[in-house]
């Protein structure tokens, strides 16, 4: 379902379900459509697509990315309104694992009820990631600034976690693959990822960051109820990475996170979304889901340094690599 948000200008909110002959977890992402001119401009997820409009038919073309790295498109076609679309979708392009086509519809949002009573639901536990429940958007709109910073970005040299530094917490909370352990305190929520093995404190009582707190990979995070959901605000994030692609996080950016959990209580739903005007026309956004699983083991998250520098120096790579110091200097 993609969800409208009022009019033909917005459009919000997509979920596009699975062929019923392939039965497969649904995905789920923010379509934004907007008018220039005799022009359509589109957004999912932040990034930029394809549209062509005539009449009362749509086309959208989403270029994706699977857990394998392989990137491949979602061609949507359907009816358009300004109240309801529909149609179906084809995959186009190599995937790891073959992907059916579908159907997919949309309806206007419904606002957000910023004025809710906070109804705190139990988010602790042991939660272990689930099926992928949004597009995985390859391409995000860049400013010229992050263009600029971006061409040419070799994610085996450039990539954070390749030398065993954190990639920080945007692009951590995105990663799929990795149990997380929730604690709960009084004002305060702990998040234990196994990635990294860092640690993330959410103050519930509206902790201002104390004096001079420096910017981290982590930042600084304040969370609050929104009904029964959890609304996490992160401040003081360092320069470092948003995802596996390598697009930059400027110092100073700030990310958005809702947290839901399910009626049962077994399954938390996030929806993430970096705000960082110098590197990004539209907010990027990620989808994640997670299963509660009190038998799964929090692991030590072992990285070998030495092994990255090793190789280089094997190869004759070091001169080239240090060359390259301006990626690890995200401002």
């Amino acid at each position: 379902m993609l969800e409208l948000n009022g009019s033909q200008a917005q459009i919000a909110d997509a979920i596009v379900i699975g062929a019923p002959q392939h039965p497969a977890p649904s995905i789920q992402g923010k379509l934004s459509l907007k008018k220039s001119g005799q022009d359509w401009i589109a957004h999912v997820e932040g990034g930029p697509v394809k549209v062509e409009i005539k009449e009362n038919q749509i086309e959208l073309i989403i270029d994706s990315r699977d857990l394998a790295g392989f990137v491949f498109f979602r061609r949507l076609k359907g009816q358009f309104s300004d109240k309801f679309m529909s149609g179906s979708f084809t995959i186009e392009g190599n995937t790891e694992q073959p992907e059916p086509g579908g159907y997919w519809s949309a309806a206007p949002i419904k606002p957000a009820d910023t004025a809710k009573n906070a109804e705190p639901v139990d988010i602790t536990g042991i939660w272990t990631p689930a099926p992928g429940v949004d597009f995985r958007k390859y391409s995000m709109d860049l400013t010229d600034t992050a263009a600029a910073w971006f061409e040419n970005y070799i994610a085996h040299y450039d990539q954070p976690n390749v030398r065993c530094v954190s990639p920080g917490i945007v692009a951590m909370v995105a990663w799929g693959a990795y149990p997380i352990e929730i604690l709960g305190s009084k004002n305060r929520l702990t998040f234990l990822y196994e990635v990294d093995s860092e640690v993330r404190r959410v103050f519930l009582d509206g902790k201002p960051p104390p004096e001079y707190y420096p910017p981290s990979p982590m930042g600084f995070s304040n969370g609050y109820w929104q009904g029964s959901n959890l609304i996490i605000e992160t401040q003081l994030l360092e320069g470092n990475i948003r995802d596996f692609k390598g697009e930059p996080v400027s110092e100073g950016a700030r990310m958005h996170e809702q947290y839901s959990v399910s009626e049962d209580g077994n399954t938390l739903s996030a929806v993430i979304t970096l705000l960082d005007p110098k590197n990004y026309k539209q907010p990027p956004i990620r989808r994640r889901k997670w299963v509660r699983n009190s038998a799964t083991e929090i692991y030590p998250y072992e990285c070998d340094p030495d092994s990255f520098y090793r190789q280089m120096y094997n190869e004759n790579k070091l001169d080239m690599y240090f060359s390259r110091s301006q990626r690890r200097q995200i401002e």
